[in-house]
């Protein structure tokens, strides 16, 4: 067994955003650290790679610009984030409509009055609850009663239509769930967000946002291929046969991969698959995200990803994301993918000669949501050892970096 060195005040395990933001803080107030992470890279759920000269999100996903975290912690403009416009398109039996947001974006007024997807005292109520959310602060809303979503926006008086044709497409999109029995408080954040900012991707992936938050980590502070297998008092075990101490241990995995002897039972979460398709012309040239409004439908939305960045395609040709809820990793490869072409055939007769380009079946995208906190109930697991990650309060990028905010804050003042 190898000792590792002992003069290490904080030991982070996992350099996902949570971890991440932990080391932020902790060295920012002068205490040492170091990050064990089990894979090659950073950024845990949060990751990019280069596959044929495309950039590739483990997972269609958007940073949201009003999240207080990110505005805290982030460098938008080193990002150069690219916006998607507010609203969506909406793909259903009878073609394409749009629905956008009038205020921000006043060209989308007539568009969105004329769209079929909804009545007109349909979008009355959604410029309500716009500015009802906009008066209310997120403490507000995470103290709110919950509800499950779909009660939420059957009780504020939307109709059957416009849940079914805009927030049910939209939100399991977030969700990644399709019942809409995320708890309101979560709608409710996420619906603030969305209309006091910009949904927007790094130009050069969704991975540039680990690798900002790492930045100014040395080589020793952050071990690459070093899964923890046991915490033992302030000192954690791996399966390279190594052992490190430290004075406090932070636990920043998610809640699948907690070292022992902290596994959880079985956990309820929510799964996604995500397969890119290039073409040699963009299916729509929008700047929205699709969303597929028939019931029963594989695919739950599509982004043309480099119509939002062109950093994202290389040659310049389609790069078409597909989100599909839940877990499809035991279907057969080729038929999963006939049967997502040949359902977007109808609005895209050209899907028949997309080209595969990559898979990703992502077990655990997201923690279940249906009760959800904006301050984690449990940090400190025992003397030595703390905790961090989103679901301790809600699945979002927010949600993982305030946690690792609020961890590192508590072991510095047990530090002091």
């Amino acid at each position: 067994m190898i000792e590792k060195a002992t003069d290490t005040d904080v030991l982070i395990i996992g350099a996902g955003l949570a971890g991440l933001t932990a080391a932020k803080v902790l060295k920012s107030a002068g205490k040492s650290i170091r990050i064990l992470e089990g894979s090659e890279a950073v950024g845990g759920r949060v990751k990019t790679d280069q596959v044929d000269g495309f950039l590739l999100d483990r997972g269609f996903q958007v940073l949201l610009t009003a999240y207080p975290e990110t505005k805290r912690f982030l460098n938008y403009k080193t990002l150069e984030l690219c916006r998607f416009d507010p609203g969506a398109l909406i793909l259903n039996r009878n073609g394409t409509t749009s629905i956008g947001d009038p205020i921000r974006q006043p060209g989308s007024l007539v568009s969105t009055l004329l769209s079929s997807a909804g009545t007109i005292p349909d979008k009355l109520r959604m410029l309500s609850l716009k500015l009802r959310l906009a008066r209310k602060s997120i403490d507000d809303i995470f103290s709110e009663k919950e509800f499950t979503t779909i009660a939420y926006l059957k009780n504020f008086g939307f109709s059957e239509r416009i849940i079914g044709q805009f927030f049910k497409p939209f939100m399991t999109g977030i969700f990644l769930e399709n019942q809409l029995s995320t708890s309101s408080r979560m709608f409710e954040f996420v619906f603030k967000m969305f209309s006091e900012g910009d949904a927007a991707i790094p130009a050069r992936g969704m991975g540039m946002i680990p690798l900002q938050l790492a930045q100014g980590l040395s080589a020793n502070e952050i071990v690459f291929n070093e899964r923890v297998t046991l915490i033992e008092g302030n000192q954690v075990k791996t399966s390279s046969g190594s052992t490190y101490r430290a004075t406090y241990i932070l636990i920043a995995t998610d809640q699948v991969h907690l070292p022992a002897p902290y596994q959880t039972a079985a956990t309820s979460y929510h799964s996604v698959t995500n397969i890119y398709f290039t073409a040699d012309k963009k299916p729509f040239t929008k700047s929205l995200i699709a969303l597929n409004a028939v019931p029963g439908s594989i695919v739950n939305n599509i982004a043309v990803v480099n119509q939002i960045s062109s950093n994202y395609s290389e040659s310049g040709d389609a790069l078409i994301s597909l989100s599909l809820i839940g877990d499809h990793s035991k279907q057969n490869p080729e038929n999963l993918q006939a049967s997502v072409l040949n359902e977007l055939k109808f609005w895209y007769p050209d899907a028949v000669n997309w080209k595969h380009l990559k898979t990703y079946h992502i077990a655990y995208a997201l923690p279940d949501d249906d009760h959800v906190t904006n301050n984690p109930k449990t940090m400190r697991l025992n003397d030595p050892c703390f905790v961090c990650g989103d679901y301790l309060m809600n699945g979002s990028i927010n949600a993982a970096m305030k946690s690792g905010r609020l961890a590192a804050e508590a072991i510095i003042k047990t530090l002091s």
